[in-house]
C-alpha cells in the first residue's frame, strides 16, 4: 500500500489475482485408506480383496467382450 502524504493513511490497493501456468507432473503414488485400523475394517477388508478380480482377469473379460469372431 502506498501512503497518502495528505492525511497520512494508506491508499486502498484492490486485491489482484495472477494466473500462473504449471505443468502436471502426473500421479507418481496410489492413495492409502482413509479408514481408521480396528480389526473389523480389517476382516471386511480381508474379505473384499477375495471378491475382486484382479487387473489381468478384467483386461481378459474386456478382450473377450471387444472380440468380433467371424
Amino acid at each position: 500500500m502506498r501512503q497518502n502524504m495528505q492525511n497520512g493513511r494508506e491508499a486502498y490497493i484492490a486485491p489482484s489475482i495472477e494466473v500462473i501456468r504449471i505443468e502436471n507432473e502426473g500421479v507418481i503414488a496410489a492413495s492409502g485408506s482413509t479408514e481408521s485400523y480396528t480389526p473389523s475394517t480389517m476382516s471386511t477388508t480381508r474379505s473384499r480383496s477375495y471378491n475382486s478380480a484382479s487387473g489381468s482377469d478384467l483386461e481378459d473379460m474386456i478382450n473377450d467382450i471387444l472380440t468380433v469372431e467371424n
